[in-house]
């Protein structure tokens, strides 16, 4: 029986079956007949979008996997015109374009033609973990037409705003130079907002916001104020962000990771504001308010956990969405030695610890950065290489000791082989009672690092 015929007798209970859904959709594509793939997505979209969340995973990455050797312009085709369509056309380029650059914009633009893509809902049924970072440079005005400029800032605000773009500083520095890109009067007002605000400049920021707020004239009124002023950049889709997670106590300092303004209350009861990336002395600190409560909330301590991309000095290992098993086994092959000159090459710090015949592997210090390029911090790392296919507590248990008595805030444990449970419960206790951060990087992650930034 064709496809067609089967098309035109069953019903939505019928591709409410899973199974039965992926065979019509295998066979469809195994026939490469572009009208009946589309009609095959319509027909599915519509219990598609009252679904579960396993249901509409399962579907679109079934779907990604049949739809990954075709080129964009033939998935434009077949999916823009049906919200399943539109939904796979987005979770595809969400897993393919990043990090969005200025040679890709031509093609990134091209979401402008999906039918659903600014209806908040197809956004919403999006089941993907992964978000696009945004790695542009100066060239992007000469290298692209206006009217692609305009179209990219439409598409980066709405999946910005819906969390399908990385919340980040990198991704803000983007923007501006989109922004100031832009041949639109109101989209370089925009970019003026943001660059007030990422270079900190507070008088600057005062001065546009009057245009829009008549009412704000000094930090007093932006204090009084802040709740709306926050509302009507959010309205103008001005790439702002408030998560009160990302305020947070970092030593002696607490940090606001907001592109916002963070509302404090101080130990003497008076209300001031931490610039967006900034810092300001914790022990002055009591309250911080939070925009999206109304409330003030106590902040939070940072110690413990930290993934190798929240660190500033190794952020691109983000751009790294796949690893091959022969580049982890290459990394798997590495001496401690050439691990530390790859990092040291990395953070530009050719201070090479020198390893003694007795103790190969040693706990090195060095320099990085953590939140931001301000936000320089002392590191240490233990590092475990190719002899330590089993990395266990006998082989550990010095160096934990040794790195948790140094006079750093970061405590990296960086190991190719297999790190077993009771070597990483210890490391783990250990970072948490001497109150310091850790990072543990497996061969995966070292990898990822290393095909980051050039190093393989």
């Amino acid at each position: 029986m064709s496809l067609n015929v089967i098309l035109s007798i069953i019903s939505e209970e019928d591709l409410k079956n899973l199974e039965f859904c992926k065979q019509l959709l295998l066979r469809a594509f195994q026939e490469r007949n572009d009208l009946v793939i589309k009609s095959l997505l319509g027909k599915i979209s519509s219990v598609f979008v009252f679904s579960n969340e396993q249901y509409r995973k399962e579907v679109i990455e079934y779907i990604y996997n049949l739809v990954h050797p075709l080129k964009v312009e033939n998935l434009l085709n077949l999916g823009k015109e049906s919200i399943l369509g539109n939904v796979l056309i987005i979770y595809y380029f969400v897993k393919e374009i990043s990090p969005l650059t200025s040679e890709k914009i031509e093609t990134f633009v091209k979401l402008s033609e999906l039918k659903y893509a600014k209806d908040s809902l197809t956004l919403e049924l999006i089941p993907i973990t992964d978000v696009i970072i945004i790695d542009l440079n100066e060239n992007v005005g000469s290298t692209n037409k206006s009217s692609d400029i305009e179209k990219c800032i439409e598409i980066c605000e709405l999946f910005f705003s819906n969390g399908l773009i990385a919340r980040t500083i990198d991704t803000i520095a983007g923007m501006l130079i989109l922004y100031k890109s832009a041949a639109k009067a109101e989209l370089r007002f925009k970019g003026d907002i943001v660059d007030s605000l990422i270079k900190k400049k507070l008088d600057v920021f005062l001065t546009l916001i009057k245009k829009v707020l008549e009412d704000v004239k000094d930090k007093e009124d932006l204090i009084k104020y802040y709740d709306e002023i926050y509302d009507i950049l959010l309205r103008t889709d001005i790439p702002v962000f408030f998560d009160s997670d990302k305020i947070y106590v970092d030593f002696d300092s607490l940090y606001n990771g907001n592109f916002y303004f963070a509302k404090v209350l101080d130990k003497l009861g008076n209300i001031d504001l931490i610039l967006p990336f900034d810092k300001r002395d914790v022990s002055q600190i009591q309250k911080v308010y939070d925009v999206n409560t109304g409330n003030f909330i106590t902040p939070r301590g940072r110690i413990g956990k930290l993934l190798i991309y929240d660190v500033f000095s190794f952020r691109k290992v983000r751009e790294v969405t796949r690893i091959l098993e022969e580049q982890i086994s290459f990394v798997r092959k590495l001496h401690e030695t050439e691990i530390e000159q790859s990092i040291r090459e990395i953070l530009h710090d050719q201070n090479i610890t020198t390893h003694s015949p007795v103790e190969k592997v040693d706990v090195y210090t060095l320099k990085l950065y953590v939140n931001n390029e301000s936000d320089l911090r002392d590191a240490g790392m233990i590092l475990k290489g190719r002899g330590y296919p089993k990395v266990n507590l006998d082989s550990v248990a010095s160096n934990i000791l040794k790195a948790i008595d140094l006079p750093v805030h970061i405590i990296f444990l960086v190991h190719t082989g297999v790190l077993d449970d009771v070597a990483r419960e210890k490391f783990i206790n250990q970072c948490n009672r001497a109150k310091k951060m850790y990072c543990i990087v497996d061969a995966e992650d070292l990898a990822r690092l290393l095909m980051a930034y050039n190093k393989m």
